[in-house]
């Protein structure tokens, strides 16, 4: 058993970043570029109206007005005229639409009168008012993102307007799920005597999901048979490059997981740590593939994710993640009843005193319920005693 410092280290020191690959626009939301991208084209690569108006030559515009000019066409976005603008003449146009040749101001409509096929323009405009020109946006062979930049939902807009439909960067790992233990059954299905139902698996997948990570869709269930569970394993390595599993991992005759990595060939970085909930944690590397192997106890299963699983996900991507923490009030009493790194779920709320955190009611790792509300935890070093109301405790936020 190791201290939870220890066992973090480890898995800084270990887990290194996937090597790039192109991915969909969408899929790459919050992943490094690992390369310079240069704007292949100009955007716009044409001008064009930046509003529903009237297109004409500025300098036909002679004298003092009104000016009368007849209307040449109509011109909509997306159409492209083949004529030049006719000297003395005007075209209708539409936000968006190509500029005619010729052309080079627009005046809203809202700044004219249109009768039959003429319009009447009363005052003069400036030159080259609400025209948006070749490259107004971007520039042909501008960079528009270095490499190791993280990229934002507003960045893949800009890189879909360029005409990109993929992007080369750090990957999110694809994950799957596996619940073990022959009495874990889906919901939806009926119990059997001695069976329950698996929850483990969702709120794993829940926390993926807020977390903005790729899983892959693979939920697994294994029996407690090592050579089903062994196989299973095998078979979820092979595409993916994070496997979570919950439960079998502690000492009991059924905790297969550990001998079933290691007859894969699994290298185990650590088993078990200094920290309650959560002691019996697995963790172990295939050859640039990693198996997490948590506990089965519920509450066990949400600390463990906060604390490892995350941290090895920012380490395979790239993308530091830090939890947010602070100092908080606590609102009532709580007990540690022995050496290791105590976490007590807490519901941490912004007062006009500061963080106050109001810790779980009777918390214990079998009882998922018993944390249900949770937003956040509360750490506190190990050693016998109780900690008590109005004391100022260390917490992260966990959502």
């Amino acid at each position: 058993m190791i201290a939870l410092i220890e066992a973090q280290k480890r898995i800084d020191e270990a887990v290194k970043r996937l090597p790039p690959a192109s991915v969909p626009l969408l899929q790459a939301v919050g992943c490094h570029v690992s390369e310079d991208i240069i704007a292949p084209i100009n955007v716009p690569n044409f001008s064009s109206s930046s509003m529903d108006g009237i297109a004409l030559r500025f300098s036909d515009l002679e004298g003092d007005g009104p000016w009368r000019l007849p209307i040449q066409e109509v011109i909509t976005a997306g159409n492209l005229s083949q004529a030049a603008l006719k000297d003395m003449h005007a075209i209708k146009i539409m936000t968006g639409a190509p500029l005619i040749e010729g052309a080079d101001t627009v005046i809203p409509i809202e700044n004219v009168t249109v009768e039959s096929n003429q319009v009447i323009i009363k005052n003069r405009p400036t030159r080259g008012d609400f025209v948006r020109s070749l490259g107004d946006d971007i520039v042909k062979g501008q960079l528009i993102f270095s490499k190791d930049t993280i990229l934002k939902p507003i960045d893949v807009g800009v890189l879909a307007s360029i005409g990109l439909t993929d992007v080369k960067v750090v990957p999110k790992p694809t994950i799957a799920l596996l619940s073990t233990g022959s009495e874990i059954v889906e919901p939806g299905k009926k119990l059997k005597p001695g069976q329950i139902y698996g929850s483990n698996d969702t709120v794993l997948h829940a926390m993926l999901a807020y977390d903005r990570c790729r899983f892959s869709g693979q939920r697994r269930l294994s029996p407690d048979d090592l050579d089903v569970l062994r196989e299973t394993i095998r078979e979820c390595l092979e595409d993916h490059d994070l496997v979570i599993s919950t439960g079998g991992v502690s000492m009991g005759d059924f905790d297969l997981i550990p001998e079933a990595v290691r007859k894969l060939g699994g290298n185990v970085l650590f088993h078990k740590a200094a920290v309650k909930p959560g002691k019996p944690i697995f963790v172990a590397a295939f050859d640039g593939r990693w198996f997490v192997g948590l506990p089965g106890n519920p509450v066990s299963v949400v600390v463990s994710y906060h604390l490892y699983v995350r941290r090895i996900i920012s380490r395979l991507t790239g993308v530091e993640s830090k939890p947010r923490s602070a100092s908080a009030i606590l609102t009532d009493d709580i007990t540690v009843e022995d050496d290791r790194f105590y976490f007590v779920g807490a519901r941490l709320e912004e007062t006009a005193n500061g963080i106050a955190a109001v810790p779980a009611v009777r918390q214990m790792s079998g009882r998922l319920s018993s944390i249900c509300g949770i937003n956040g935890l509360i750490m506190v070093e190990g050693g016998v005693r109780t900690i008590g109301k109005n004391a100022r405790v260390n917490v992260e936020w966990i959502i």
